[in-house]
């Protein structure tokens, strides 16, 4: 399991040493910083790859846990609406639940912290605020695991708040 976090953390690395230096020229940012908040509340850090494609990771607290995840978005203009776009995309996450002292409901050894792993898929908008360095936007990001609670998790949504550098 440490293994395959390593090799993810390495993959993220690797594609943020690649930034594609011509998207600088063409739009008006690169890296994106924020919050996010909805059913989990966490962080945000979003790097372009190409003009189009974006690697976001998220790093969020969610059943008295943390989860980590690592994305692939492909960024699409809205065109009949300036500073909209909408994404789509999908990758992977890992976590861990801390024992729930019998919440949520569904945990059945309440003094056990689980390891949680599965692939991610994610769809959202994102607005330019007045052509500034701020951005918004609402996102719905379904996920299965792999490992402990292995189902279908489709309740994930969340607002972000991203600065661009």
């Amino acid at each position: 399991m440490r293994f395959t976090l390593l090799l993810l953390f390495v993959t993220v690395f690797m594609l943020f040493s690649s930034v594609d230096e011509s998207r600088a020229q063409i739009a008006d940012y690169n890296t994106m910083i924020g919050v996010v908040g909805g059913t989990n509340i966490g962080g945000t850090v979003k790097q372009f790859i190409s003009y189009n494609g974006a690697v976001d990771v998220l790093v969020y607290r969610r059943w008295k846990g943390w989860v980590a995840a690592a994305l692939y978005e492909h960024h699409l203009d809205i065109r009949e609406f300036r500073g909209l776009e909408w994404y789509f995309g999908g990758g992977a996450h890992y976590g861990v639940w801390k024992d729930g002292k019998g919440e949520p409901p569904w945990v059945y050894k309440i003094d056990q912290d689980y390891n949680v792993f599965g692939i991610d898929a994610i769809t959202g908008v994102e607005y330019n605020i007045n052509k500034s360095n701020f951005f918004v936007g609402l996102y719905w990001k379904p996920a299965y695991n792999f490992t402990d609670f292995t189902k279908f998790w489709e309740d994930e949504v969340a607002f972000t708040l991203r600065y661009s550098l």
